[in-house]
């Protein structure tokens, strides 16, 4: 598994974009422990509190996952990348890489958007599009292994089906 993992990884980590790299910073890290209280503050003040609160439970849940999981598989980052950066995020991370905490916060954060934007038409599925933009700039900027972000990104989801199932009718 891990063989096909760094066989379907390394075509993302020899990418070179130039100067998309500043564009993919932004998926990249929105989502990591240093932004994620101001990505939830702006929901609160775009969705309302409620809403918030459920994303830092959720927040929280998903970090008292990911966090023991990385411990317990001790996996490796991907080595240093030969491939030019413009942003250099991978030099940011240094505990163990599966699974992505970043990915599963994406996928979280873009759940909790996606039940409460308040658009019921084909625009609301595009904040679905967060995970995967998280996901590849991950692996772009060599933070990650491809089935670290999967691994993550799959947590991130349960765990937010799971709040917005419990707590459907405080938030409405």
């Amino acid at each position: 598994m891990e063989h096909l993992d760094r066989r379907a990884s390394r075509p993302i980590h020899d990418l070179t974009l130039g100067g998309l790299d500043y564009l993919l910073v932004v998926p990249g890290m929105a989502f990591g422990v240093y932004v994620m209280p101001l990505t939830l503050a702006a929901i609160g003040l775009w969705l309302g509190w409620k809403v918030a609160v459920v994303g830092i439970a959720a927040s929280i849940t998903t970090v008292a996952i990911t966090d023991p999981l990385k411990l317990y598989f001790s996996r490796q980052r991907p080595a240093p990348l030969e491939a030019t950066r413009r942003v250099r995020i991978r030099k940011l991370v240094n505990n163990p890489s599966f699974p992505s905490g970043d990915s599963a916060q994406a996928a979280l954060i873009a759940i909790l958007i996606w039940a409460h934007c308040g658009v019921e038409d084909w625009r609301r599925h595009l904040w679905l599009a967060l995970v995967p933009a998280c996901m590849f700039a991950r692996v772009y900027f060599g933070a990650h292994w491809i089935g670290d972000t999967i691994a993550g990104a799959a947590i991130g989801a349960c765990v937010m089906l799971v709040y917005r199932a419990l707590f459907a009718s405080f938030v409405a």
